[in-house]
């Protein structure tokens, strides 16, 4: 059995929003609960960050400046 630490959920749950983003737009409640997580604390907007950047880097989604 694997026992998941902090880092961990963390990143999973920044993955899930990159990959909710990616599959369809965010509806308001879903944007809202997105930048709620952002704004809750550094932990969760570097793991955001660092999602972003490996999946940017892997060609699994384009830069957010080229979305939409």
């Amino acid at each position: 059995m694997t026992i998941m630490n902090d880092n961990d959920a963390l990143w999973h749950t920044a993955l899930g929003w990159l990959m909710r983003q990616h599959d369809s737009d965010l509806d308001e409640a879903e944007r809202e609960a997105l930048h709620a997580w952002l704004a809750a604390s550094a932990e969760n907007r570097a793991a955001y960050r660092e999602a972003e950047r490996l999946w940017t880097l892997t060609g699994l989604i384009p830069p957010a400046d080229e979305r939409h």
